[in-house]
């Protein structure tokens, strides 16, 4: 895969689809601890896909304005290598949960405009590790396939890595790449054949892709 783009899959919840992520070598990827997902997973199902866990890709836990007892359990049974915050939490409580549980932050971020994207950035920039940047919505907090106006993120300058998220799939990655620059890609609903049911041969044909671009 190129140095210069790494890739997501995320909302993973059955082997195949996790076997296709890890044998591909994705860079990332995501588990949902978020009971109005259809892509919500356990605490059981996680251990067992994550046996075949290795050394290359980091798994990413999303989770949607969680309490300290769920960041607990989690921590004591996935060791996610990053936690991302896809709700409402705002930069102090990012920072406290980065503070208390020692743990990398993705912070998710729907993005509306380039005001909104600059204010956004400033505000949590210095709290999380990565931000993610993806298609605002009414309903679940990301993995809707719905993509935002890509022209917004033209020439944006950002001192840490950042992700471009909402609606990316084979066709499109090209075009969200060459528009974007982004350095990295979350894809969860690209990837599915149907909303929360990932496709083996479609994360294979989508990371296959990215290495060439």
């Amino acid at each position: 895969m190129s140095k210069l783009l790494e890739i997501k899959i995320c909302g993973i919840k059955d082997k195949e689809s996790m076997n296709a992520a890890l044998n591909n070598k994705a860079n990332y990827v995501g588990l949902v601890f978020y009971k109005k997902s259809p892509r919500n997973i356990s605490i059981e199902l996680s251990k067992e896909l994550l046996k075949r866990r290795n050394s290359y890709t980091k798994i990413v836990v999303l989770t949607v304005d969680p309490d300290d007892i769920l960041i607990s359990n989690i921590i004591f049974n996935i060791q996610p290598d990053f936690l991302q915050l896809h709700g409402q939490e705002t930069p102090e409580r990012c920072k406290a949960i980065k503070t208390k549980f020692n743990i990398s932050i993705i912070k998710g971020i729907g993005i509306t405009n380039k005001e909104q994207l600059i204010y956004s950035t400033k505000k949590y920039g210095d709290v999380s590790d990565i931000l993610l940047l993806d298609a605002p919505s009414s309903t679940l907090p990301g993995g809707n396939g719905t993509k935002f106006n890509w022209e917004v993120l033209k020439n944006y300058d950002y001192r840490k890595k950042w992700m471009l998220a909402g609606g990316l799939k084979f066709d499109n990655i090209r075009e969200a790449i060459k528009i974007t620059n982004a350095p990295a890609i979350d894809v969860s609903s690209g990837v599915e054949v149907r909303k929360g049911i990932k496709d083996s041969k479609l994360i294979e044909q989508l990371i296959k892709k990215c290495k060439n671009i």
